[in-house]
């Protein structure tokens, strides 16, 4: 009886000790230092036993979602570095992590692209699509009257990168290849790069791309230092235009 009453002095105090381990508050981020991906970097990390979980950025600050303690932050990337503050909480316990968004080259400049832009689309006689002059730091959507989007990132009066979203049912239309090759071209050509050469490397890349499901990305098309990435999704593909 002894001895029971002994192990069990020791077992308990183990026991709890396990416990209060289990659910201590923790935080991590996978990186100090995340570059752009696309439009944003994506700050990936975890977090445990919280009651609270926030990221500051630029003054603003938002809730973290988490899925099974996993969580992804996305940034819009700036042509100036940021520092994100996660922070997580529980009762009167906090953990905090400081990491870097890198600086990011711009297109050149929003106000520019936007003027240029608007007297194209006027002068081939589509007046309602017409950029915003006045930009904020944002990622916004411009949704153009053929339906499709177009997302730019305009951080510091400067533009960050676009990016848009096309079905394959659509690129298979007449009407659908002629809309994006059109868009394609005018954004290239105001960007400086050469829009025809981009749109014959876009054909014979993405030249029955639904039938490959194995891939999810392409090779990079660079023209006169404008980058064009493309992404894969089982109904389209989305395309990033960028210079980093």
């Amino acid at each position: 009886m002894r001895k029971l009453k002994y192990l069990l002095l020791l077992v308990i105090p183990l026991f709890f000790l396990m416990l209060s381990g289990c659910s201590k508050l923790s935080l991590s981020t996978t990186k100090r230092a995340y570059s752009a991906d696309g439009l944003v970097a994506v700050i990936k990390g975890r977090a445990t036993n919280y009651q609270k979980l926030t990221y500051t950025v630029g003054g603003e600050t938002k809730k973290v979602a988490v899925d099974g303690g996993h969580f992804a932050i996305s940034v819009p990337v700036s042509n100036s570095s940021q520092n994100v503050r996660i922070k997580a909480v529980n009762g009167k316990n906090t953990e905090t992590k400081l990491v870097k968004v890198k600086k990011a080259k711009a297109l050149g400049d929003y106000l520019t692209f936007a003027q240029s832009y608007n007297y194209t689309m006027l002068s081939l006689g589509q007046p309602n699509d017409q950029l915003q002059l006045i930009s904020k730091n944002e990622i916004s959507t411009h949704k153009k009257d053929d339906g499709t989007k177009w997302y730019y990132n305009v951080q510091n009066n400067q533009l960050m990168g676009i990016a848009t979203k096309f079905s394959y049912k659509d690129l298979k239309s007449k009407s659908g290849q002629k809309s994006f090759a059109t868009d394609l071209m005018i954004v290239s050509k105001l960007l400086g790069a050469d829009g025809q050469k981009v749109l014959k490397d876009f054909a014979k890349q993405t030249k029955n791309a639904d039938q490959n499901t194995t891939k999810t990305t392409m090779k990079q098309i660079t023209s006169k230092g404008i980058n064009y990435n493309i992404n894969l999704t089982t109904n389209g593909f989305y395309l990033y235009i960028t210079k980093y």
